[in-house]
């Protein structure tokens, strides 16, 4: 079974479970940071993808390592969290 890793099919609601990241910080990563840019329903809704919660899983671990979201965003300009991660920065 092929899987579209880009279609947006989770809620916001979902993604915190996955990820153990608060709706409220997953929110302000998205609306102050520009970190995430999830899909949004005809009723404004947050919908996430599979790379989108990769993404936001990479963004944790990085916070989790003491690393400041404006270097975050600092980064991601130069690079995608897939090839980071696939480097060992991004990962666990």
């Amino acid at each position: 079974m092929i899987v579209d890793r880009e279609a947006p099919i989770y809620p916001i609601r979902t993604v915190a479970h996955l990820t153990g990241v608060n709706p409220r910080r997953i929110r302000a990563w998205e609306e102050q940071y520009h970190l995430i840019a999830p899909a949004r329903t005809g009723g404004g809704h947050r919908l996430f993808s599979e790379e989108d919660v990769e993404r936001i899983r990479w963004i944790k671990a990085m916070v989790d390592r003491g690393m400041s979201l404006k270097g975050i965003q600092r980064l991601l300009a130069t690079r995608p969290p897939a090839e980071l991660a696939a480097e060992g920065r991004g990962s666990r």
